[in-house]
């Protein structure tokens, strides 16, 4: 009996090791700290404040020193704000390239509800889709369709004729 019983206990020890060791880190890997805009934010990861430029996405643009913003450039900050209060713990999946030319970490941003912001973003019309460089293209094909549903629908940026441009947003 008691050779059954370290046996089943061993057993069940290896197994947790076998678990934990191979398992996926499926919880917060940041910290949210602050809104930059619509596509980028302020986050600690590693001890370390870091710029996070989602993947894929362009919103357009605040003008934080003239206040001449883009339109839709606070709706899609204010998105983000809603989404994420300052020192919630969040979730990023990093791109393959992990930073941009400009030092930023590169991602995809997870809500609480395990949806990806990024495409919520384009789905709401609060952005396009940009910047798709493979290898960092994991989701382009979806962030694609979502695109083109806020379009047909006329939301959002797609709600002022011919101010999306494959290089940006602009006013005619």
């Amino acid at each position: 009996m008691q050779k059954r019983t370290v046996t089943t206990i061993l057993t069940v020890l290896i197994l947790a090791v076998i678990y934990f060791f191979f398992q996926e880190d499926e919880g917060a890997n940041a910290t949210f700290l602050r809104v930059v805009d619509g596509d980028t934010f302020l986050a600690e990861i590693d001890g370390e404040e870091e710029y996070v430029r989602l993947l894929l996405v362009d919103t357009p643009e605040l003008d934080h020193k003239a206040g001449n913003h883009q339109p839709f450039a606070e709706e899609a900050s204010a998105r983000m704000a809603d989404s994420f209060d300052k020192f919630d713990p969040i979730f990023l999946e990093y791109g393959t390239d992990e930073r941009d030319r400009y030092d930023r970490v590169l991602a995809y941003l997870y809500t609480k509800d395990d949806e990806l912001f990024n495409e919520l973003l384009i789905k709401e019309g609060l952005a396009r889709v940009a910047y798709v460089f493979p290898p960092n293209d994991k989701y382009a094909s979806d962030f694609y369709k979502a695109e083109s549903e806020a379009r047909n629908k006329k939301i959002g940026v797609w709600s002022i004729p011919n101010y999306v441009t494959n290089r940006g947003f602009q006013i005619q």
